[in-house]
């Protein structure tokens, strides 16, 4: 009999449960982060076209993205007091009230990007009164594309200058943004994230109000213009440790002088990929970019763990320039991809064979989908493990472990790549790359070879080398 009950027990509990996981067509689901609980309630991609009101009032995380909400209405989350997290992400949102957010005292991420509220309107002064606690606030995507170019535009720093824990903001960027001192308040601001870039202007004054605790910048693909920069812009942030200006057309040059307020600092990433463009070139900017000592006057000075210089149009550069750090043993990783890199009447190549040595923290290099030619008139002093015989080489640093030459065309005299003994490279990429240029392994040590449609001559000529014991 007490077996029985408990069975009916177990069956009745597991009844409910599943009427509890299934209400309003939502999933609840229980996450536990060490000794901490976390019921979400999973309600993505249901149709719904308002936040529903029989959920367990328990929820401590609501997702309801790609759904059909047009606007939050007042109160209509009040009843959910523990939510700490909530995300409507992808819908129709085009209004908020005073009382959208009333009663979510605990709430500390708010995800709202890839909607339709509009900077100008949408944020009233007592919008984020209810949720002056919040630590995360994502709002990128939902600005138009501007018809006026010239035109400033003033965001809602009345509505924003509540926020006083917030520590990472996402927004779009408009051609002219002002920011007014209500963004001064946000003291612990750490990571700011601009998307739905339209800017054109960069100037000393844009960042002014922010605060200098913010630590990561993310300014990617403003692209509808080219963006004029003045030579402060960045001093507002001076404990940046990752600027990522990917695809935001300034010309590498311009980009590259806005890192004077991180001289002989350290920071973890520079992402200044395609920051050139053929549709910006002109002869004061040219995008068939030879470097300088000039131009690498600032970069070269910073201790740099992760550096993107992609796709940028860089054809040459002069010696001590490209690969003349003050701080190489910093480098991790390095991408070159995507130039057209031509290293002409070079003596030697001792300037990237030093960088190789001093690069002693290198993990990858990427230097894929480039034009290079090398041409060579001395060769190099031999290392202790490799005995020269009149070519050029470059000895890879041991730290590497990642190299992408693909769809790379090498043409050179008498060149050599050496791996060296006791190194860490496991992986290879030499796909669709045309070059005479010889790679010899003094120890092999290769996990992922990849050679898809190349012709490239390695220092063994067949695949069975690689089996061979070293």
């Amino acid at each position: 009999m007490v077996r029985i009950i408990i069975i009916y027990t177990v069956i009745c509990i597991v009844i409910q449960c599943d009427v509890i996981s299934r209400s309003s067509d939502c999933d609840i689901e229980y996450v536990f982060n060490g000794k901490l609980g976390v019921k979400i309630a999973d309600c993505k991609n249901r149709g719904l076209q308002s936040v529903p009101q029989d959920l367990p009032r328990d929820i401590t995380v609501l997702d309801m993205s790609s759904n059909n909400l047009r606007s939050i209405e007042n109160s209509s989350l009040i009843i959910y007091k523990h939510l700490q997290e909530f995300n409507v992400r992808q819908n129709q949102l085009k209004q908020l009230s005073k009382e959208s957010f009333q009663g979510l005292h605990n709430l500390v991420v708010l995800g709202m990007s890839h909607n339709l509220l509009d900077l100008s309107y949408a944020y009233s002064a007592d919008l984020f009164l209810p949720i002056q606690h919040l630590t995360k606030l994502d709002m990128r995507n939902n600005m138009p594309q501007p018809d006026i170019y010239d035109k400033e535009f003033n965001y809602p720093d009345y509505a924003f200058g509540v926020l006083r824990e917030l520590t990472f903001l996402g927004t779009d960027l408009m051609p002219v943004p002002i920011f007014g001192s209500g963004f001064s308040s946000m003291k612990k601001l750490q990571k700011l994230y601009f998307q739905s870039c339209y800017l054109v202007h960069l100037s000393n004054e844009t960042f002014q109000k922010f605060s200098s605790s913010v630590e990561e910048l993310y300014l990617r693909n403003c692209r509808l213009n080219f963006v004029k920069t003045e030579y402060d812009a960045l001093s507002p942030f001076p404990h940046l440790r990752v600027l990522d200006l990917f695809g935001t057309f300034m010309h590498l040059t311009r980009a590259l002088l806005l890192l004077h307020p991180y001289r002989y600092r350290n920071m973890t990433t520079i992402n200044l990929g395609h920051v050139s463009d053929l549709t910006i070139d002109s002869d004061d900017l040219p995008y068939a970019l030879t470097i300088t000592s000039d131009i690498m006057k600032n970069l070269k000075s910073i201790c740099i763990e992760h550096l993107d210089l992609s796709q940028n149009g860089i054809v040459d550069y002069t010696h001590g320039s490209l690969f003349s750090f003050d701080y190489p043993e910093c480098i991790k990783h390095l991408s070159l991809k995507g130039n057209r890199l031509l290293l002409a009447h070079i003596n030697n190549h001792e300037e990237i064979d030093s960088f190789f040595r001093k690069a002693l923290r290198l993990q990858s290099l990427d230097y894929s989908y480039n034009v290079v030619n090398f041409f060579i008139e001395n060769s190099m002093t031999s290392d202790s493990n490799f005995k020269s015989s009149g070519g050029s080489h470059v000895i890879l640093p041991a730290s590497l472990e990642k190299l992408d030459i693909s769809f790379t065309i090498v043409n050179t005299l008498r060149f050599l790549f050496i791996v060296p003994k006791n190194n860490n490279l496991t992986y290879l990429d030499i796909s669709y790359t045309n070059t005479t240029v010889t790679m010899l392994f003094v120890e092999l040590r290769l996990e992922t070879f990849i050679s898809a449609g190349t012709r490239y001559s390695f220092g063994w000529r067949k695949w069975t080398v690689f089996k061979r014991p070293t």
